[in-house]
This record gives structure tokens, sequence and C-alpha cells, in this order.
């Protein structure tokens, strides 16, 4: 049965062409001060002129610069595993929630179990749920193609409407391992600029990305984001 609540909400941050670039601005939790986040108010007014889809905040930021947000750009509203805060991002107005994994894969079982949860009550009260998954190896997020396919399967198994993961090479191959639409998060570990992985992430069949330190802490924001809303809905190079 259709879920008239998330292709309500989806329809607002993925466009008619199947592609989004979302903001990522929720760093400034786990990492408390984070360059370039030090003025949220300019930033978002910064990246919400560039033409951004949606962005991704934790819920302080909602709360304080409301004003600044509301109507004008989608939140996805960034949530720990507990499933109050689907509802609790539902009454805030968020458009979709995320949350976030770093770890192993396969996963451990009480980990797949909370994913899960939030799935269940993300179709409970209508609202679409991004699961960032990033396999690691040795600590750091993993280069493997396979992996990273094998973690974006999974997100989705667990009932994810849209996987964020690494960009890696052979992105096609993560793309076609995954039934939901498939974004990056950042851009490109081996070094590469984050204008040229996305232009690999759409030839691939990727759905876009949301993207943090690579806008944030550019030297021009605004143009940043022009620069790859250009490249995510096809005006670009």
């Amino acid at each position: 049965m259709t879920n008239i609540g998330k292709e309500t909400r989806i329809s607002r941050i993925i466009k008619n062409d199947g592609h989004t670039l979302i903001s990522a601005l929720d760093h400034g939790g786990e990492d408390a001060l984070v360059k370039g986040l030090e003025d949220m108010g300019k930033v978002l007014n910064s990246v919400i002129s560039g033409g951004v889809d949606a962005i991704l905040i934790n819920e302080g930021i909602l709360l304080k610069y409301h004003q600044i947000i509301v109507t004008r750009v989608p939140v996805v509203l960034n949530i720990p595993f507990d499933q109050d805060f689907v509802k609790f991002a539902v009454s805030l107005g968020a458009d979709a929630i995320k949350t976030t994994y770093f770890g192993e894969v396969p996963l451990r079982v009480e980990i797949a179990d909370k994913m899960r949860k939030i799935a269940k009550a993300s179709e409970e009260y209508g609202i679409p749920y991004i699961n960032e998954f990033i396999p690691l190896e040795n600590g750091v997020p993993s280069n493997n193609t396979e992996l990273v396919s094998r973690g974006a399967r999974a997100a989705a198994e667990y009932g994810a409407d849209i996987v964020k993961t690494s960009f890696v090479k052979n992105f096609n191959e993560v793309v076609k391992s995954s039934p939901v639409p498939v974004i990056i998060a950042g851009g490109d570990p081996s070094g590469g600029d984050i204008f040229s992985a996305m232009r690999e992430v759409i030839r691939s069949g990727g759905a876009g990305g949301a993207i943090g330190r690579s806008i944030f802490q550019s030297s021009n924001i605004e143009r940043t984001v022009k620069e790859l809303v250009k490249i995510v809905h096809g005006g670009g190079p």
C-alpha cells in the first residue's frame, strides 16, 4: 500500500530527475566545534541561496534557526537509534530522518534490530528514512567496493528509503546492489575533488549526495553549491 506521507515528503528531497543534493550540516553534534560551522545562520543562508534540495541538521539547529529554514528548504533530521525520535522529528516538521552507522559488515544483530525499529516507525509516521551506513576497515571508512555494496544492500534490506554511503571506485556496483536510491557521504577519499566524484556518482546511476565539509569549508559556499547543483541535476559538464 502506498505510504502517502512518505511519498509526499520524499518528493520534496529527491526531485523529478531522481537526484538530490543535500547539505550535510550535522557535524556539530559529535564533533562539537567544526571549522566552517561557527556561524550557522550564515551557512544556512548560503546553502539555501545556492539551491540545495535539503539540509541535514540536528534538532537544536532546527529549533534555533527555524525562521531561516521553514518554507525555504526541506529538512532531514539527524536522529539516534531511538524510535521516539521519529515521532519527535515529525512533530518538528522534518521531511526525513537519518541515522548514522560507522562499523563492521556484516552487522551485529542488535544494530540491525535498531535499524529495523527506526524503519518501522518511519512507516508508521510517514517519514522517509535515510540510513547512513559507512563500512569500516581497521577503524577507517572502507574503499572496498564489495564491502560498501554489501553495506548498502543491508541498509536497504533493513528498511531504508535512501542509503547514504562512501564514494568508491566502480560506484555503479554499489548502486546495483541497492533497490533504493544511493547517495554519497562527502567526496572522494583518495583526494579527488567533490565535483569529479559527483559526476561519477551521477554517471553511475547514483542519486546524488549529502555533502558536508566539501561545501561548508569551501571558500565560497554558495558558488560551490551552485556548481554541484548543476552536476546533480544535469546542467553541468
